[in-house]
């Protein structure tokens, strides 16, 4: 009876040994795999943008517009491209021929003046460019930081939505949650 105990324990050990040795092979032989078959990095940006014009006497008025940015990504093509993705969509919204409209909030106050003594009540571009980045910083923060259990099938794509309209305190971007069970 203890001879067969024995040679019971001894089969079960190696079978054991055996299938956590296959197991770390397979998950270090994938991770291998798509290290070198994808070295660079790559994320997709669109840009959405809409306004609204009215004509009214002779004259044209911006009546409202507004651009919606979709970035996706794999957590590493984020995290290795964030200062492009920034540079990126900073650079394109700060050439819209919206940009010169942007107010600060939908009550504002007076505006600053400029230096003909007149109230501006739009905001700079270095405002916009910094309201920007407060905003998409954490958003790429929330995708690399993968809390929560997710299920995907294939690659993991984060997607991070961002909308600028005509008021300052409205820019905002966020990460699009998908299945998740947290």
């Amino acid at each position: 009876m203890r001879s067969k105990t024995s040679k019971i324990l001894i089969i079960g050990a190696i079978l054991f040994a055996l299938s956590t040795s296959a197991i770390s092979f397979g998950t270090s032989n994938v991770n291998a795999q798509s290290e070198e078959a994808k070295p660079g990095y790559e994320v997709s940006i669109a840009r959405d943008a809409n306004s609204q014009q009215t004509i009214s006497d002779g004259a044209s008025f911006i009546s409202g517009f507004d651009t919606t940015y979709d970035i996706k990504g794999g957590t590493l093509d984020l995290s290795k491209g964030r200062d492009l993705i920034l540079s990126a969509i900073i650079e394109d919204f700060d050439n819209s021929t919206t940009i010169g409209y942007i107010k600060p909030g939908k009550v504002s106050p007076e505006g600053t003046a400029n230096t003909t003594g007149l109230a501006n009540p739009f905001v700079t571009v270095e405002q916009i460019n910094e309201k920007i980045k407060s905003v998409l910083d954490p958003a790429i923060d929330s995708a690399l930081s993968g809390s929560g259990v997710q299920f995907t099938i294939g690659p993991v794509t984060h997607e991070i939505k961002c909308t600028f309209g005509g008021y300052l305190e409205d820019f905002g971007c966020f990460k699009v949650e998908g299945f998740k069970l947290e």
